[in-house]
């Protein structure tokens, strides 16, 4: 949001150009962009064509290719177009709009902490949550070292502790996702998106949660009229249910604002194709009513549209019209705060609300200095055509001028305050290192300063006077490095458990030419030998003893889980390989009521794939 994604393919062919690009491809670019933003696709898919044939810029031909694949997404999204019931709109900042949102009470939104945002970067929308008081998880956008955004959700472990943040893999794309909101239900997730496919810029998705496999599926663009080739963002059903919001630039001039549109309730809108270019830009304007194709044109209007000099002229007329509209919405939107200024008793938001009629009071003075200056440019240009016997077009042509049904006037709209959070503690993210032995993967490279106190075997590898390179280990993995006193580097192969696993590395190893290696064993920290190692290992495996499986993690173990394990237990978890995935353990547990209780503590968070079994006697 550092920059309004439909602005992205014009800087790349600005870059292109300075590398040897000509103002040709240029021109074209911006002409095939303003064709896809008028739904015009297959003629911007045309003149796209014709500049992958001549560019050689790897980066213009790659926002080419992006703007292509707009194109036929918007083709595909038009066969299923919907025509909501357009309840009104209004022009809104740009940096909250959110706050304006009809039908929300103050403290719906709340500033992200930085805690949560802790790459933070300067952004034109404010980043926020949804504050659902009471509620187990929390989702919400954060931004990596590279100013990229992803969506997140951290989950309650206790009354003040929350889980790290883990984000949501089956959302997230390469680009941007912004603005998360949970339906009332929990079971749709809609936010915004730059990187999925859609029509360019950001376009609303949807995401459902799936009962079963505990996850939220592939998101579903909302489509058109929702999305669109502008950016649109933070579709949401409003608490009284009655009708749904959401906002969108794609008929605002200024990079400051934008307009925020309401619509009736519609749970499963009903599609149909749409038939024209004509249809799409009518549709997509939201004015409301039905869309009425004009099919007898008199003769005159289609040559006062075709002179160049009436053209002008009605290019000018509807200028200045749209400056009094923008005029009259100013005016009413000062009016507003002036009445909220009225009504308000906390002097930071009379400060605030001060500054900003201030500052809209000045903007109105130079918008009514504009008007005055184009009205005084039209009856200069009005007095030129009388004199030379010209009829004056004093109407906007049929075909852009909305009927006296359609006309849908602004909803009223104030300003929410925001709201905070309380007290949270949330938890630094756990990692893990995979210890599952491995000889073709990549190299997991372990500083050991301390030998654990586990009991386990592992394979000497070999002891030398510098440290080793990565190469050296032909693709062993886990290697744990550990400086002798005498300022040698020793290093070891995997952690096993039994000495049948142990053997079997050890074979696996010496099969790949490391022919001096051999089985070393430890306890509590110290060395011991093999063979009193499997006497112990007998000894242990006699005893009654339990763990606890978790199956379903086969990308590594949620953090919340993590953190939810790592707080009802200190027993170990190891990862161990089987049938093609990671099956976790954690254990052993001297009896059943140990593991009965972290799993108990685990609840529905990892109800599915997590099991008790005995520890087999060897």
């Amino acid at each position: 949001m550092n920059k309004s994604i439909r602005l992205l393919p014009f800087f790349l062919l600005a870059g292109g150009l300075i590398f040897g690009q000509t103002p040709d491809i240029k021109s074209k670019f911006i002409s095939a962009e303003e064709l896809r933003r008028n739904y015009r696709f297959q003629e911007a898919i045309s003149i796209y064509k014709e500049i992958l044939e001549n560019s050689k810029d790897a980066s213009v031909n790659k926002a080419v290719i992006s703007s292509i694949a707009n194109c036929e997404n918007g083709m595909s999204m038009l066969d299923y177009g919907a025509r909501p019931t357009v309840l009104g709109s209004a022009v809104v900042p740009l940096k909250d709009f959110f706050l304006y949102y009809p039908d929300i009470s103050d403290s719906t939104w709340i500033l992200v902490p930085p805690g949560l945002n802790k790459h933070k970067k300067k952004y034109p929308i404010n980043n926020v949550l949804k504050n659902n008081p009471g509620n187990d998880v929390i989702f919400f956008s954060a931004q990596d070292a590279n100013g990229k955004w992803d969506i997140f959700n951290i989950r309650r472990i206790d009354e003040t502790r929350w889980s790290s943040p883990e984000p949501l893999t089956t959302v997230n794309s390469q680009e941007d996702e912004i603005l998360p909101y949970v339906s009332r239900d929990g079971k749709k997730l809609y936010f915004s998106s730059n990187g999925l496919s859609g029509m360019g810029g950001f376009d609303l998705y949807v995401s459902y949660w799936d009962e079963k496999l505990k996850t939220w599926d592939t998101p579903q663009n909302l489509g058109f009229p929702y999305s669109s080739p502008d950016d649109d963002y933070l579709f949401m059903d409003t608490e009284s249910g009655e009708f749904s919001v959401f906002a969108s630039n794609r008929d605002c001039n200024s990079k400051d604002s934008i307009k925020i549109y309401k619509i009736g309730f519609e749970s499963n809108p009903v599609k149909s194709p749409v038939t024209s270019n004509d249809e799409a830009l009518w549709i997509s304007s939201l004015k409301g009513g039905t869309y009425k194709k004009e099919e007898n044109r008199s003769e005159s209007s289609d040559t006062i549209r075709s002179n160049p000099e009436t053209s002008e002229y009605t290019k000018m007329i509807k200028e200045f019209r749209k400056l009094q509209s923008e005029i009259e919405e100013s005016i009413r939107q000062i009016n507003s705060n002036r009445a909220l200024l009225s009504s308000t008793g906390n002097e930071e938001d009379k400060a605030f609300l001060t500054k900003k009629i201030g500052e809209d009071e000045m903007a109105l003075l130079e918008k009514q200095s504009r008007l005055t200056a184009s009205n005084r440019a039209i009856q200069q240009r009005e007095m030129d055509f009388l004199s030379r016997g010209v009829i004056i077009p004093r109407e906007e042509p049929a075909d852009d001028k909305p009927t006296e049904e359609s006309v849908i006037g602004p909803i009223i709209v104030k300003l929410a305050l925001y709201g905070k959070l309380p007290y949270m503690e949330v938890m630094e993210p756990v990692v893990m290192t995979d210890y599952a032995f491995k000889t073709d993967g990549p190299l997991t490279l372990v500083e050991e300063k301390e030998i654990p106190e586990d009991f386990f075997y592992t394979v000497q590898l070999f002891l030398v006077e510098t440290k080793a390179d990565s190469s050296a280990f032909k693709g062993i993995s886990p290697v744990f490095e550990r400086k002798t006193k005498t300022g040698k580097y020793n290093y070891t192969a995997g952690r096993f458990y039994s000495y049948r696993e142990a053997s079997s590395a050890l074979q696996k190893i010496k099969s790949m030419g490391l022919r001096d290696v051999t089985l070393s064993a430890f306890n509590e920290g110290e060395s011991i030998s093999v063979k009193n190692a499997r006497l112990m290992e007998d000894k242990l495996s006699s005893a009654n003893t339990y763990q606890i499986r978790l199956t379903n993690y086969p990308e590594g173990i949620p953090q919340p889980v993590l953190e939810i394990i790592r707080k009802s237990t200190d027993k170990d978890i190891a990862m161990k390989p089987a049938e093609g995935k990671n099956i976790y353990f954690v254990g052993p547990f001297a009896n059943k009521t140990e593991a009965e209780a972290v799993v108990s503590a685990l609840g529905e968070l990892a109800a599915e794939g997590v099991s008790i079994e005995a520890i087999e006697n060897k």
